[in-house]
């Protein structure tokens, strides 16, 4: 069995030195609580500062590794200057398997001001060998760097010869046309979208998923929750994607 979840944490921006503490509950705690509570093996993270990535490191226990580096370089100003110490975000990567390669790549984002990034990590899983995780967080302003950013992510993968999860915040949903033919270019690699047909984002009028979670057909999928415990009502503005997988022994790539 291998455990994974896609979870945007909520970077609290109108908090100018936002660590993971809002309203007397500490959203770091809660984190590490959610890996407890499902036994989770790799974890995608979106909008995590600075600060909340140092408090996290801290926190986790081992096994647990957390890699992914920033929109913009670690320095005296980004770390201490507003509005950078607030907006410089990370996609971090947590696991627990073994780590053999490890890269942040930089998505198209000219047009829209802000750096998009995605985090690739390269794990050894006892039941399959090697594979390749790929966290992410989409533009959400401009359709058409969206499709940059899609176009790009396509390259990458289309070069990975090993079995691929992709997960993370693409701010669109399966309505979206680009989307849709993202999804298509996935399926002929073997790589299907999981079907959440909820809302992940709390305040989104309509009941489509903006995150999203892909995988190679080697992946079975076992069990799907969306957590909506109210406990975590505070946590973040979208619904943790959890899922519990096993192994197809009858996959291709």
């Amino acid at each position: 069995m291998l455990n994974i979840a896609t979870i945007n944490v909520q970077n609290k921006y109108k908090l100018k030195k936002y660590n993971g503490i809002y309203k007397n509950e500490d959203h770091v705690k809660m984190l590490i609580s959610l890996i407890d509570k499902y036994s989770l093996d790799i974890i995608g993270l979106q909008e995590v500062n600075q600060r909340y990535f140092e408090r996290m490191k801290l926190n986790l226990k081992s096994p647990f590794i957390c890699y992914g580096n920033f929109r913009y370089p670690q320095s005296f100003i980004t770390k201490k200057l507003y509005p950078f110490s607030t907006y410089n975000e990370s996609v971090p990567i947590i696991t627990n398997k073994k780590i053999l390669n490890k890269k942040t790549k930089f998505l198209p984002w000219l047009a829209s001001y802000v750096p998009r990034i995605v985090t690739i990590m390269e794990l050894e899983i006892k039941e399959l060998g090697l594979i390749t995780v790929l966290n992410t967080h989409i533009d959400y302003m401009k359709n058409k760097t969206k499709i940059r950013q899609l176009k790009k992510l396509e390259r990458i993968i289309k070069n990975i010869k090993e079995p691929v999860i992709l997960m993370g915040d693409f701010n669109m949903t399966i309505k979206n046309k680009n989307f849709q033919l993202f999804i298509e270019s996935m399926a002929s690699l073997n790589i299907k979208r999981v079907e959440v047909n909820k809302k992940t984002y709390k305040y989104f009028k309509d009941n489509f998923a903006i995150d999203h979670i892909f995988m190679s057909n080697c992946f079975k999928l076992e069990n799907i929750i969306l957590e909506k415990n109210e406990k975590y009502a505070n946590f973040s503005d979208h619904y943790p994607i959890i899922l519990k997988l096993s192994i197809n022994n009858n996959w291709n790539i």
